[in-house]
């Protein structure tokens, strides 16, 4: 990809920032696949306006996760370069300046945890990674890709993604259980896509409720991402709705849940748009 003024400039500011703190997200997700990796690629690049650069790390085993999706992501995972011994490059993808994508392994995270000297190395790598990445979005299912087993990602904070369909509710909820089951009780945020303000805080009012009387939980309200034509529209571009069409209700909300993320004020985000997603392709 050809780099860009707009691009040095992101990348100008990450430099006048010097080492900032590092933030790990880890997104747990009660919709669709092809949605949630869309949501992770505008959440990403939301994130990369601030200055931040950001990393994606698909976890999952399944079909799901987004480097399945991602037709350029061909490169070599984590794991196996823990093994080989590669050059760290090869183990993620740059898809646009400031954003990068990677596989962890197609193994079971606990079965990994057998070998204590990849082990070893696989935290060397992340630390590594980490002096560039100060974002990372790490996407699992939670299942048997239980990142937080890793000693980097053990105190991440925990994003939830439902829609206002009963379908995608009860199954947020049955994520909330296996969390408190699995690693204790932690503060879990609650991010409702395709709903609006109402329609969300409603949905965000009774599965807290449900949470804190059953499991003694919190789930802080995150945002809402409303359904909006843009982000396919952008999608078909090539590029992350902040770019494309940074006015539209979805950019906005998406700037508001970065903001909240990082505690910023909306006034610190970068106003001139990116490069496009390096010609991106997801399938659905």
């Amino acid at each position: 990809m050809l780099p860009s003024p707009i691009n040095d400039q992101a990348a100008g500011l990450r430099r006048m920032l010097g080492k900032t703190q590092v933030h790990k997200y880890v997104i747990l997700s009660a919709i669709p696949a092809s949605q949630k990796n869309t949501l992770l690629l505008n959440l990403a690049s939301s994130f990369i306006h601030t200055g931040s650069f950001a990393h994606i790390l698909d976890t999952r085993i399944d079909e799901g996760g987004i480097s399945a999706r991602t037709q350029q992501c061909q490169k070599l995972d984590l794991w196996d370069l823990a093994f080989k011994d590669q050059p760290l490059h090869r183990g993620f993808y740059e898809y646009v300046q400031g954003g990068r994508i990677s596989k962890l392994s197609n193994e079971p995270t606990q079965q990994m945890f057998d070998t204590q000297s990849r082990i070893q190395k696989l935290s060397s790598m992340i630390q590594d990674l980490s002096t560039d990445s100060n974002i990372w979005l790490i996407d699992t299912e939670f299942g048997l890709d239980n990142p937080f087993l890793i000693p980097e990602f053990s105190d991440s904070e925990i994003i939830l993604l439902v829609s206002n369909t009963s379908h995608s509710i009860k199954k947020g909820y049955s994520y909330i259980k296996h969390v408190c089951h699995m690693i204790g009780r932690r503060n879990v945020a609650l991010m409702v896509v395709n709903a609006d303000e109402s329609q969300s805080q409603l949905v965000h009012k009774n599965m807290s409720s449900a949470a804190k009387q059953y499991l003694s939980m919190n789930i802080k309200y995150l945002g809402a991402i409303p359904q909006d034509d843009h982000l396919a529209r952008a999608t078909q571009l090539g590029q992350a709705i902040i770019d494309a069409f940074p006015l539209s209700k979805a950019s906005t909300a998406f700037r508001a849940v970065v903001n909240q993320l990082l505690g910023n004020p909306a006034t610190n985000m970068i106003a001139p748009p990116m490069s496009n997603l390096n010609h991106l392709i997801l399938e659905h």
